[in-house]
Formats: structure tokens, sequence, C-alpha cells
């Protein structure tokens, strides 16, 4: 299995690193650490390229020098929380297009299994504006995205929560997570967040309890808020959620623009790590 890590040398991608490499010890992965930046020519250097007396006039000594660093503190990083035995390959790359691009590039062409990345979330205007990089590639990755926030604290990942609609399909979400959640030793809560008691979603409920009725590390409950988000993010941080899991839907219907835009909310105002699965059809459709 393998993980791809971009950094931006900034504390939340440091704080991010911790939580990729405890995924990476439980999973079983490797990490590809890579830095982007914007120039005119496609490059790409790995450590051992670093570690040469050659330079490229196309990229700065200040780039090489500044992304040495960063080998170094992830390194010490690792050592220091006795995880230096994940295999961990360094990379910086030189992109024309954008930065996101480029992550969303990388992933697809090593065929990554998933995308760990920090972020300081946004607030007011320039997250309705703007959105970060993170979301970003949260909204168009073929993989599945775990976005960490600069404010969370790694203490472990025993509880997992899972946000459903009980729509049709959704069944197949359940097994994903729950398959993830056991490769984490953890336990995968369920939950739906509405703001009245319809009793098509009571029926819904008892379908997907009854599909786990023998299934120890799964549950499945239910919350009334008139704030789907800020229910959401209550029900989590009271339950001691460890990381939140959410699908991504495409926008091209506006129920999906609301999912969508539910996910970032939770992304930038929670300090819980999201997990965001794509959609299946979306996945499809970019193949």
């Amino acid at each position: 299995m393998k993980i791809l890590f971009p950094t931006d040398y900034s504390n939340a991608a440091e704080n991010a690193f911790l939580y990729a490499l405890k995924v990476a010890e439980h999973l079983g992965a490797s990490i590809s650490v890579m830095h982007a930046f914007e120039g005119a020519l496609v490059m790409s250097w790995t450590e051992e390229f670093f570690n040469s007396t050659e330079r490229m006039d196309s990229v700065t000594i200040d780039e090489f020098e500044k992304y040495k660093i960063q080998v170094q503190l992830l390194k010490r990083l690792a050592k220091e929380n006795n995880l230096d035995h994940i295999q961990v390959n360094y990379a910086l790359r030189e992109v024309p297009e954008s930065v996101v691009q480029s992550i969303l590039d990388e992933a697809k062409e090593h065929e990554m299994d998933l995308v760990i990345i920090g972020t300081t979330g946004a607030k007011g205007l320039k997250e309705l504006f703007f959105g970060s990089v993170a979301s970003r590639v949260m909204q168009a990755a073929h993989c599945p995205v775990l976005i960490v926030p600069d404010t969370a604290n790694y203490h472990g990942i025993e509880k997992i929560g899972l946000t459903l609609e009980y729509k049709p399909g959704e069944m197949e979400l359940v097994k994903k997570a729950l398959e993830f959640t056991r490769k984490l030793g953890a336990h995968l809560k369920c939950l739906h967040v509405d703001a009245f008691d319809p009793n098509k979603k009571k029926t819904r409920l008892a379908e997907f309890s009854a599909a786990f009725a023998y299934d120890t590390d799964i549950s499945f409950h239910t919350c009334y808020d008139l704030d789907i988000e800020l229910g959401i993010l209550e029900y989590m941080k009271s339950n001691q959620i460890d990381i939140i899991i959410m699908e991504m839907l495409e926008e091209s219907h506006l129920k999906e623009l609301f999912s969508y835009s539910i996910a970032k909310r939770v992304a930038y105002h929670s300090d819980i790590p999201l997990l965001t699965f794509p959609n299946s059809k979306s996945v499809a459709g970019k193949n």
C-alpha cells in the first residue's frame, strides 16, 4: 500500500506527518513525501540527487536547501516516535501547473492508495471564495484523502466516525469504511444527523443495523440538529472520535454540492482529521 504525503514545510504539514507515519504503520504502507513548487519546467529530484554535488540552473539552491532541511526534520520526527522503520521516500517536484494539479497527477500516476495532507483551515471570505490546497485535493482526488488540521493532536486511533444520509448505494461506503477501520483496529460509529425525524430514515437505519448485527466493531447512531455541520461536529467531539469519514461526491448536482460543502466546512472547522472517500461513479468518470 502506498501513501502520498505532500508537504509545504508548514507546521500543519509537520503535524500531519505523524498521522501519516502512524497510519502507514497500521496499514503496512510506504510513504512518498513530495514538495511541489511552480516553475518553468517539469523536473523532479529524489533524495539521492540531493546528496550529490550536482545542481540544475532551473532550480535555485534555496529550494534545495529548504527541502533538505525539511527531509531531516521529518526523519527526526519519525525517529523520535520510534517510527523510523517506516519506508519513506522523498522527492522535490518543479511543475508548470498548479501545486494542486501536481499532487493529483502524482497520486494518480503512481497509483497511490491514500493521500494524507495537513491544513490550517480557513475562515470567512477566504473560505468562501478560495478554499485550501487540501480541500481542492479532497474534491478531485481519485483515492481517499485524509486531511489533518494543524490543531489535531494524535492520541491514537480508536474511534472512527462515518457520516451517512441513508441513501441508495451507501452500504458500499459503510463496507469500505469498516475495512479501513479494521486495519487500524478501531471501532466505526456511523452517524446520521437530521433536522427532523422522518420514519423513512428510521427504516433505513434499521436495515443498516440489521446488516451488521453480528459485527461488534460497528454501531449506528442518529441525532437531530437544525445545523447539520454543527450536529456532526458536536457528536464527534462529545464521543471523542479520532477520524471522521465522509464520502466525496461530484459537484454536478445541487444536492451533491451541498454534500461537498458540508465536507469542506467540517474539514475547515474541526480539529478532528477528516477522511474522504471518492464517489465510485466520480472515479469511474475520471478514468
